[in-house]
């Protein structure tokens, strides 16, 4: 009998290289802007990304306000800003969104907290992972090393085993590119395929 199985997709992450546009703005310009009403959100991101890079203290404060919002736009920005934002505080208000969202919300936040998981919140983040934990495929494109590693494990656990995608092998201990991957790894991973 085969062992169920979760095919991990991984596609290469997009690496901005550009300058940040407000990077020569000071804060108070930019709170200015993030609370002007009459300026749609969107034209206020990158400012509020602005924020998060310099790990603005009041940040926090100004995504509870969205989450908070009946706007599903704001809301996805609340989460957006606090990715951008990826200190302990913003990765554990991410895990209460995910405890407080519906099902179909949770997906979408897993997704983020996996993309600035550490090693601190990888408890919490176990519990998140066992409603993906199942046999299939999942994208886990731009997650870091600790939040595939809590996956496969809590797959392991499950007994689901876990393979790669697009030229990446997956294992609970590295992440190898194809070209490291030997020619018996090659032969093993076509037999179980």
């Amino acid at each position: 009998m085969t062992q169920p199985r979760l095919r991990l997709l991984s596609t290469p992450s997009h690496i901005e290289d550009h300058t940040p546009l407000y990077v020569d703005v000071g804060s108070a310009r930019l709170w200015n802007l993030v609370e002007d009403e009459s300026v749609h959100l969107i034209l206020r991101r990158p400012a509020l990304l602005e924020l998060a890079r310099r790990h603005d203290s009041h940040l926090l404060d100004y995504c509870e306000n969205l989450l908070a919002s009946e706007d599903y736009e704001k809301w996805l920005m609340g989460l957006d800003i606090l990715v951008a934002l990826g200190t302990h505080d913003a990765v554990d208000r991410l895990i209460l969104v995910y405890a407080q969202s519906l099902k179909d919300e949770r997906k979408h936040v897993l997704s983020m907290v996996a993309r600035i998981l550490t090693a601190e919140h990888v408890k919490p983040f176990s519990i998140m992972v066992r409603d993906v934990a199942c046999p299939g495929e999942l994208d886990v494109s731009g997650w870091t090393k600790t939040a595939i590693s809590t996956l496969q494990d809590v797959c392991k656990r499950f007994g689901i085993e876990t393979y790669g995608e697009y030229g990446v092998t997956f294992n609970a201990s590295t992440v190898k590119p194809l070209e490291a991957i030997d020619a018996d790894d090659m032969s093993a991973t076509n037999d179980r395929q």
